[in-house]
């Protein structure tokens, strides 16, 4: 499927969920807006470059999980394999094995940072082995 049409989905996406969509590396924010009047007006925002191929494409769709997608409540680890399971899923293209292991490499570099920090006194949380976190890794691995 052609870039242009990924790309187009990703601003269908964005429309549909009221989000805006700026230029920059993948990151979701919520932005507050405070009136004078005492309002706090909450907009969504997606800052992610163009699309031009599979792995922007996912990327896009992970940083729109993140806002729209379930599991945003949880932690980290967890945040991160609910906004990649809501990319697959929204997806018009199945991940080609090069990008599904890219894939697979960004949330790896999570559980590695994680584990880097299990001696601190408040360590993050790393799921048990039992939880389906470790499915979605082996197989993006795989």
């Amino acid at each position: 499927m052609r870039s242009g049409t990924l790309d187009l989905h990703v601003t269908e996406l964005c429309a549909r969920h009221a989000i805006r969509r700026a230029e920059g590396r993948g990151r979701a924010v919520v932005v507050r807006i405070r009136h004078r009047d005492g309002r706090v007006e909450r907009r969504l925002e997606v800052r992610i470059p163009p699309v031009r191929g599979q792995v922007s494409y996912f990327v896009a769709l992970h940083e729109i999980g993140h806002l729209v997608g379930d599991g945003r409540s949880g932690r980290r680890l967890e945040k991160e394999a609910a906004a990649w399971r809501f990319a697959l899923h929204e997806a018009l293209v199945e991940p080609t094995d090069a990008t599904r292991r890219r894939i697979g490499r960004r949330l790896r570099s999570y559980v590695t940072w994680a584990e880097r920090r299990t001696r601190r006194r408040t360590p993050p949380h790393i799921p048990p082995a039992t939880d389906p976190f470790w499915e979605l890794l082996a197989w993006l691995e795989r």
